[in-house]
């Protein structure tokens, strides 16, 4: 079986690099030209080897995996295993045999949330916090920041456990507020059990310091989770150089298709964690008096899996890598520098760092822009920009608590990757100034 593993099908043999030269490879450029897509936060677009990789799958095999002991069907396993072995080499994770696939972040985020409700006292020889399972009085930490894929499950564990969690404070720039733990903060003598961050703001687009999160998570002895929706499409991300635990992402945000995502872990935790729902390929024996589990990643999979999407993440995986993930984030770096230039140029709010932070490289951040024009409420400016072919995001972004925190309803973002150019940001800026002009703002 032939894997659509180059870029020849698109008829380009070179190696893409980021801007203007990589967009034939996305049909969707093709069938939208007069598009600017500024959305990519929300979901990338996909390139053609992703499509013809999944296309391969339903119309060349199309057969289910692992117990099937014909060729097809035993060809088709290959290919969904060996793709956990190459999203772990992405995410710099040991073995494929710790890579969990699930719908998505939100789902992978749901699994750990369920499993930790179960745990009795199965984590003690791993985290020192966990001699228990979660109860009344135990905290789960998480930042005013993240998306509610971050809040609502541990919200939902918290009501059917009696534990509570606490937020870390958002500043205005977008970087996390480590006051409550360090110095000797409000948190700092708190039970936590639980520690999930996102390594980047899908609304400021701040890379965040996640060290002393995790030397936190260390000193209590507590579980450190990482919310990577953001934090592996944008740049070279290691699971052993943050020194999580977990890490959850989304194979839809990092030029994949929507539906499949991943939970990375060490497999000796998971290996002593419950199921997150019963079924089959999960088991290891049923008999009418019980049932034992299999082995992770197994044990938390039920249920024939979207063999197709896996096979689009991993091409979407090895395109990124031909790409380069370093070339990719500079590309984005001197993107996101030129569209804060022309924020500030056409006189929007800026919600985040601000320009100089970001040249002078006190904050880091990836290339999603949240703003809004003085006056005008951001669903307009959405709406207006649509009228000109401008694709771009508003509203609370899944991040109401950080809306909040700002005072505001909502705000207008725009995203970018690594098929935008200078010439959307001009398009943009066009825009603005559009607008400005229908509700005769100056």
């Amino acid at each position: 079986m032939q894997l659509y593993n180059s870029y020849q099908t698109s008829g380009q043999t070179a190696e893409p690099k980021p801007g203007q030269t990589i967009r034939p490879l996305f049909p969707f450029f093709r069938h939208n030209p007069d598009t600017v897509f500024l959305d990519s936060a929300a979901t990338s677009l996909k390139p053609q080897s992703v499509i013809h990789a999944m296309l391969e799958y339903f119309e060349a095999n199309s057969v289910n995996i692992h117990r099937g002991v014909y060729a097809l069907s035993v060809k088709a396993t290959e290919v969904y295993e060996q793709a956990r072995q190459t999203i772990a080499e992405f995410v710099g994770a040991p073995s494929g045999s710790e890579v969990i696939y699930t719908r998505g972040t939100t789902e992978a985020i749901n699994l750990l949330a369920y499993s930790l409700l179960k745990v009795r006292d199965e984590l003690k020889d791993f985290f020192s916090a966990w001699q228990t399972g979660l109860g009344q009085g135990d905290v789960i930490l998480i930042s005013e920041s993240e998306h509610h894929s971050n809040i609502v499950p541990w919200q939902m564990l918290a009501s059917m456990t009696s534990a509570k969690v606490l937020f870390l404070p958002v500043k205005a720039d977008g970087s996390l507020d480590y006051s409550p733990i360090y110095p000797k903060g409000s948190y700092h003598e708190a039970p936590v059990k639980v520690i999930s961050l996102a390594g980047i703001s899908n609304v400021s687009g701040v890379i965040h310091d996640l060290e002393p999160a995790r030397a936190f998570a260390r000193e209590k002895g507590a579980i450190f989770i990482i919310d990577g929706a953001q934090a592996v499409t944008h740049a070279r991300f290691s699971l052993k150089n943050s020194g999580a635990d977990f890490i959850a992402f989304s194979a839809h945000k990092m030029c994949g298709p929507t539906g499949i995502g991943a939970l990375v872990g060490s497999r000796d935790v998971l290996s002593v964690m419950p199921p997150f729902m019963g079924g089959g390929d999960m088991i290891e024996t049923v008999t009418t008096s019980g049932t034992t589990f299999n082995v992770p990643p197994y044990r938390f999979e039920a249920g024939t899996p979207a063999i197709g999407e896996v096979y689009g993440f991993a091409a979407a995986i090895r395109f990124l890598e031909q790409v380069g993930m370093a070339a990719i984030e500079e590309h984005e770096r001197k993107l996101t520098l030129s569209a804060l230039e022309m924020l500030q140029r056409e006189q929007a709010i800026i919600y985040g760092p601000s320009l100089a932070q970001v040249q002078s490289g006190a904050i880091r951040k990836a290339g999603v822009l949240a703003f809004s024009l003085p006056g005008i409420h951001p669903h307009d400016i959405g709406t207006l920009l649509d009228e000109l072919g401008i694709a771009i995001r508003t509203g609370h972004h899944c991040c109401q608590p950080l809306m909040s925190a700002w005072g505001i309803p909502a705000a207008a973002r725009a995203s970018l990757y690594l098929y935008n150019t200078e010439e959307d940001i001009e398009k943009l800026a066009d825009g603005l100034r559009f607008v400005r002009k229908m509700f005769k703002k100056p």
